[in-house]
């Protein structure tokens, strides 16, 4: 079986967009004879949604436009995307599970996180635990018992509910688990423990797929991943990029080619990871150009750095702000880095501005002091 990994970036609220998106990597899918293309959490209105959710229009719409797309669909693939589903005012976080043009069933998600940056249990209600099973299919003349879970349902440490370990005793042969999983450094390594350990454990492969963008102080990095029923490596998708990973899997044995782990940077890591916040941020937004004070020291440096490598040399201005107290080595350094980024770059002097501002609040602040009983503090 041909299985894609779709990794990617959907804007929170754009469900339009997102919805086309999604058409476009089912279709890419196709082109490329996958027989199951895998979706991540909330695919649909992007993630997170927080108070959207509480807006009845938002939340019908983004299931209609899913099942618009599905029963639209051309193509005789099967697929698993995120949305928000709905019984009367209940809300879940739920995946669709499609083939061709017919919904096969909808899958909700069992632990739901409220500690870090999550709060979905003030949004959804869980799956209960004797609900959780694998969804039959048929592809391709093989019988497959996909067992679907998101996110939080495979980092179970700290909840009685073990859904991986439930799936898979409950019978189903291959596991996908579509998550919105936010950056941190070296979180790829304890991705792959994590998905090592269930897999070796229930001796069932694992195809784990992460949504990738920036979303306000938020980054997702992407970086899906599968495993084998051994715990072998056998899919990595790009790191802060959109990707279609696809993978050749035998579900008989459980077992694909295997991979080796790409190798690590970290401070390569941190950098992209800012880049793509800082992007994604001024697209998602609509604004286009940033504009940074250079003081010519490391932080404002480095931080120009970052904005040209995420928006561009020509939608950064670089302004300097010199006063008595700025260096020649200072203002030099300023200079020169704008001019080997290729910015615009401006001197807007502030000495006089400075003066200007003792001669005009020297009287009104010798009276506040004189009222308070407060001695005049003589700066250098």
């Amino acid at each position: 079986m041909k299985i894609a990994m779709a990794q990617i970036n959907s804007t929170v609220g754009d469900l339009t967009g997102n919805i086309e998106k999604i058409r476009k990597y089912i279709n890419d899918a196709n082109r490329h004879h996958t027989n199951l293309v895998v979706f991540p959490e909330l695919s649909v209105t992007g993630y997170p949604p927080q108070d959207l959710l509480l807006e009845r229009a938002f939340v019908e719409e983004n299931k209609q436009l899913l099942l618009k797309l599905i029963k639209e669909n051309g193509v005789e693939i099967a697929g698993t995307v995120g949305f928000v589903d709905y019984r009367g005012k209940r809300l879940y976080n739920a995946a669709a599970i499609f083939q061709g043009n017919r919904l096969v069933n909808v899958v909700y998600k069992t632990l739901l996180p409220t500690y870090d940056v999550f709060d979905e249990d003030r949004y959804f209600e869980p799956l209960k635990e004797k609900e959780i099973k694998p969804t039959k299919m048929n592809i391709n003349e093989e019988e497959l018992n996909l067992g679907v879970e998101i996110c939080e349902d495979l980092w179970d440490q700290d909840y009685d509910t073990k859904v991986t370990d439930l799936l898979a005793a409950r019978g189903d042969n291959l596991i996908v688990n579509i998550s919105a999983s936010p950056f941190y450094v070296g979180k790829r390594f304890e991705r792959e423990r994590l998905l090592r350990e269930k897999s070796t454990k229930n001796r069932i492969p694992i195809f784990y797929v992460n949504l990738v963008g920036g979303q306000d102080e938020l980054v997702f990095d992407g970086q899906s991943l599968a495993v084998d029923s051994s715990g072998n490596i056998i899919a990595i998708g790009k790191q802060f990029e959109e990707d279609l990973i696809i993978t050749q899997i035998d579900l008989r044995s459980g077992t694909a080619q295997k991979l080796d782990s790409p190798a690590y940077h970290k401070e390569r890591e941190i950098f992209n990871a800012l880049v793509l916040g800082i992007r994604d941020y001024f697209r998602k937004t609509g604004f286009e150009k940033a504009v940074i004070g250079m003081s010519g020291g490391i932080d404002s440096s480095l931080t120009t750095c970052i904005a040209v490598e995420a928006l561009g040399e020509d939608n950064v201005i670089g302004v300097s702000m010199p006063s008595r107290f700025s260096s020649d080595h200072s203002k030099e350094d300023a200079q020169k880095l704008a001019e080997n980024l290729g910015i615009c770059y401006i001197q807007i002097p502030i000495q006089e501005i400075v003066e200007t501002y003792h001669r005009t609040l020297e009287k009104p602040l010798q009276e506040i002091r004189n009222y308070f009983g407060v001695k005049n503090f003589q700066s250098p």
